[in-house]
């Protein structure tokens, strides 16, 4: 069985078969007159309200019952204490009042109606009650089984009590045996039991195990009982008019079936008596969308559960219900009081709990919540709060907070009588503070904008940028290699790819090393994903702490992930099925989706594709949602990497790859591409909510325009007009003229041809020129062309100038190109790094893609306003425990003992510390070793014994 697939709570084996218990759909029986003698008598356990009351009235009116007997939990007055019962008006009398003016409404009817108490009564009590009512009224005709108490103090199991779960077991258990052994031998037409779905759904039996196990009790007497009785057990789901109310939560809403109204309840109540359905049914109305009930009796459905909100889906929440601030003891003491409650249920000091952390950070799960809104709920009612609460509150003010802040504004009164505060209509407690990344508020775009520009509705801030190119381990290093002029473009190592290669490339100088754990990632996972989803969290992880905040600082943040990147990646079949999460490995949007999970980030997330215009498309999204006000921030990047030569080889097959070990554009030596690869991230806010945020700025976004070449000769052929365009429309966006922008960032294409191409466009826009020239330059001279991430490179190439002042060499354009006159033209390429002056202060950057989709950006230097001080500064990044996950096991000397075959290894000898992580996930002991021998296997170390000495595992 352990072996057997599947998720069946119940399971039988009978001679060899394996056999589990399934829903049978059948349709609902044929109407027919339910006939019942009206001089038999109608005995209703639970009949003094709810479902019992309701089912009596029906009887009587609809099936001519003249007699009835109605148990309950509570004594009723004698009829001649009605008049003083009902005119009682105090609180705690109204639900005795009830019951008795519902009975006084049948006995009016010339119904003969008795009520007995038999609560707590045992076999022999209840079998005496039985022989006096056979004695006095007649015989017993029916019997409808309604009894029932739920325990919603407790709906953790592991709150409950042995006094508790023996309360809610007794009328569906003890109760009904001894009503069944009482009622032996009277001339049943039918014995219904009202059973509760909860009893056959595990999903809907969590939070109520008691309850559940006293209805599946009633199912199974139905089942062995039927060949002797008309017993029939009923699995009602959720009444919404009477009874325990209507059933709100996702879990129920996913079983597809809806709720009863009273009249559907009843009618279906009829059809099952008269037509002899059974033993066991679930009479169900349902949404033919979400029906399944093939998956009903499955245990995981148990988990869907209502998804908590957070950031900014939580502070719209809180918004919505718009709480006035409240201020003084009465806030601090809802907030104490609320704190004590979760303290209790966690098990945990309550001045650690944080009134702006949402609760399940604090690791609640819905049985723990409904166990604090069943507390809250006593609580107030014992003060005149009337009602129960929805069971979603939680999710929509889901912290400390927030919530108090709801208490405050819907039930002040009993609030204040709760903390002992007598401070009628008293304000609200304050809501939540709002994340650390608000969304700024939404503006109305301008038509205008269609086009791509986006400076009418405002400038964009860089806030953050991360790093890892050729050369260039991070930002730091990148601009270093920039700033001193060199190239990273090398001979392809031989252990880089397998077989010797000839080929040079931009390369990065590590990519075979993470550290899984830190991503709460198994060893296995990341060894069967793709490497370029394991540099995009670590370069996640360096752009925030860049921007000075923690992966905690932006938790639940309504944070956008927009990636330019392709993934090509296969995972060898054997390290997928050693992955714990294969989907991970296999899909490209995991590149983003890895991100927003781990750092828990609401905004979207995507990638997109349109090779070396990638990341600035994916940055163009980005911006208008920023604009709109959709996100607050977002993280914008492109990714690159060289698994091999395949892109040399399509390079070579379009006789575009560069011969030798030198990238030239903008130079007669232009001669095709010299491949690269890399990673970069930038974080972005609009303007003012940087400024807002205290936030070190980098430089200004003032405009990103997009466009397509359209048909042209090929997808590889420019089209002069196209580029013209995207760059005319991102400086009519962005306010700025084009004698104003002093650099640009080209294309740069290694093709003397589309060079060419590309500076006349560039001059068409930008040629009209008073005073200095515009600067032109590129990286790819320094580190290759690094396709889908050269957008990103490029545009933190430009930023990192701005932000220094400072214009760097251009190292390729030293011979001139045939067919244009730079020296006659309103450009020049430097030499050395240099001031950027005030004059012309203004940057730009193209990028024109294979497959014609063009971008160009306009950028602009921040100067801070008088009086402005950033408040946030780069942090340092946390330790990586990299090791070896990807790639041939690296090569390390081994210290052998005295004796050969014999390998003696300590607590401090690398492999041990490189495989922390193990201790989270294996035994110790034999499975740790045995985890070092396959190690030592892999490296192909012969062992004949492995000693560890002074180690502790």
């Amino acid at each position: 069985e352990w072996r057997a697939s599947g998720d069946a709570p119940q399971v039988m084996y009978r001679k060899g078969q394996r056999h589990v218990a399934i829903l049978d759909e059948v349709a609902a029986p044929a109407a027919s007159p339910l006939a019942f003698d009206a001089q038999a008598v109608l005995w209703i356990s639970g009949g003094t309200r709810g479902i019992g009351m309701l089912c009596a009235r029906h009887f009587v009116a609809r099936h001519g019952v003249r007699k009835l007997v109605l148990t309950g939990r509570e004594a009723m007055p004698p009829p001649s204490q009605w008049d003083a019962c009902l005119a009682d008006v105090r609180p705690a009398n109204a639900a005795l009042a009830r019951k008795v003016a519902a009975v006084r409404a049948l006995a009016e009817q010339g119904v003969r109606v008795e009520v007995l108490a038999l609560a707590d009564a045992g076999p022999e009590q209840v079998a005496q009650a039985v022989r006096r009512v056979t004695s006095d009224m007649g015989p017993i005709g029916g019997i409808l089984h309604c009894a029932g108490v739920n325990d919603f103090d407790n709906p953790a199991f592991v709150r409950k009590t042995g006094a508790g779960f023996a309360a809610v077991l007794a009328p569906k258990v003890a109760g009904l045996d001894a009503l069944l052994a009482a009622v032996h031998g009277q001339p049943l037409k039918f014995c219904a039991l009202f059973s509760s779905v909860a009893a056959a759904v595990p999903s809907l039996a969590a939070g109520q195990s008691d309850y559940a196990c006293a209805n599946a009790y009633m199912d199974y007497v139905a089942e062995a009982r039927a060949s002797d009785l008309p017993v029939v057990s009923i699995e009602w789901p959720s009444w919404r008019e009477t009874g325990m109310g209507e059933a709100t939560t996702r879990s129920y809403r996913d079983t597809g079936l809806l709720t009863l109204a009273d009249a559907e309840g009843l009618q279906l109540l009829d059809a099952v008596l008269a037509g002899g359905a059974g033993p066991v049914i679930l009479p169900a109305v349902v949404d033919p969308a979400a029906w399944a009930p093939q998956r009903l009796l499955q245990r995981s459905l148990a988990q869907a559960v209502p998804a908590p909100l957070t950031g900014a889906a939580a502070a719209a929440a809180a918004a919505a219900a718009s709480p006035a601030p409240l201020t003084g003891d009465l806030a601090a003491a809802t907030l104490d009081w609320l704190a004590g409650l979760f303290a209790k249920e966690l098990m945990v000091a309550a001045g650690t709990l944080d009134k702006a952390t949402p609760f399940q950070d604090y690791g609640v799960d819905s049985i723990m919540l409904t166990q604090i809104l069943r507390r809250v709920e006593s609580a107030l009612a014992a003060h005149g709060s009337t009602g129960p609460m929805d069971p979603s509150i939680f999710y929509e003010h889901p912290t400390l907070g927030a919530f108090a802040a709801y208490l405050g504004a819907s039930h002040p009164a009993a609030l204040a009588g709760v903390l002992g505060t007598h401070a009628a209509g008293a304000a609200v407690p304050a809501a939540a503070p709002a994340p650390v990344l608000p969304p700024p508020p939404a503006r109305s775009p301008s038509p205008a904008a269609s086009r791509g520009a986006v400076a009418e509705r405002g400038d964009i801030a860089v806030v953050g940028m991360s790093c890892r190119l050729p050369g260039a381990d991070d930002i730091d290093a990148f601009w270093r290699l920039l700033a001193e002029g060199r190239s990273a473009i090398a001979d392809v190592p031989a252990q880089r790819w397998t077989g010797v290669t000839t080929r040079h490339a931009g390369l990065m100088t590590n990519v075979t090393d993470f550290d899984p754990a830190y991503f709460l990632l198994t060893d296995n996972d990341a060894r069967a994903m793709d490497p370029q989803a394991l540099l995009l969290l670590e370069e996640t992880l360096a752009v925030l702490h860049h921007a000075g905040y923690t992966a905690r600082d932006v938790k639940g943040s309504a944070t956008g992930v927009y990636l330019g990147a392709r993934s090509r990646h296969q995972p060898a079949a054997e390290a997928l099925a050693l992955a714990r999460n294969p989907i991970v490995a296999v899909g490209q949007n995991y590149l983003s989706a890895n991100i927003s999970h781990y750092f828990d980030l609401q905004g979207p997330s995507l990638v997109l594709d349109t090779a070396c215009s990638s990341s600035l498309v994916a940055m163009q999204m980005a911006l208008r949602a920023l604009q709109s006000g959709d996100i607050g921030a977002a993280l914008v990047g492109g990714i690159s990497l060289l698994a091999d030569d395949g892109a040399h080889q399509l390079f070579a097959s379009r006789k575009l790859l560069a011969e030798g070990g030198a990238f030239h554009v903008f130079d007669r030596r232009a001669g095709g591409v010299v491949p690269g690869e890399g990673v970069g991230m930038v974080m972005l806010k609009t303007l003012q909510q940087a400024i807002d945020d205290g936030d070190r700025i980098h430089a200004v976004v003032k405009a990103l325009a997009i466009n397509n070449d359209g048909r042209t000769a090929g997808p590889a052929t420019p089209n002069l007009a196209a580029q013209k365009a995207v760059m005319q429309a991102a400086l009519d966006g962005s306010g700025v003229r084009a004698q104003d922008v002093g650099y640009i960032h080209v294309n740069g294409s290694g093709s003397e041809v589309t060079d060419l191409l590309e500076v006349k466009a560039t001059e068409a826009v930008y040629g009209a020129r008073e005073g200095a020239p515009c600067e032109l330059g590129s990286m790819e001279p320094n580190i290759g062309h690094p396709l889908c991430a050269k957008g990103i490179a490029g545009f933190i190439a430009v930023v990192l100038m701005l932000g220094h002042r400072q214009r760097v060499p251009f190292i390729s354009g030293q011979e001139p190109m045939a067919h244009y006159d730079l020296a006659g033209s309103p450009f020049e390429f430097g030499r050395a790094l240099r001031p950027w002056s005030g004059q012309a202060p203004y940057g730009a950057l193209s990028c024109f893609a294979d497959g014609g989709t063009n971008a160009h950006a306009i950028l602009a230097p921040w100067d801070a306003p008088a009086g402005h001080v950033a408040r946030r500064a780069p942090l340092a990044l946390p330790a990586l425990q990299r090791r070896r996950i990807h790639g041939p096991p690296a090569a390390a000397a081994w210290p052998m003992a005295e004796h050969p075959g014999r390998l003696c290894l300590t607590a401090q000898h690398p492999i041990l510390r490189g495989h922390r992580a193990y201790g989270q996930q294996l035994l110790p002991g034999l499975a740790y070793i045995d985890i070092l021998y396959q190690h030592f296997e892999a490296l192909g170390v012969p062992l004949a014994e492995l000693e560890l000495r002074n180690l502790s595992i």
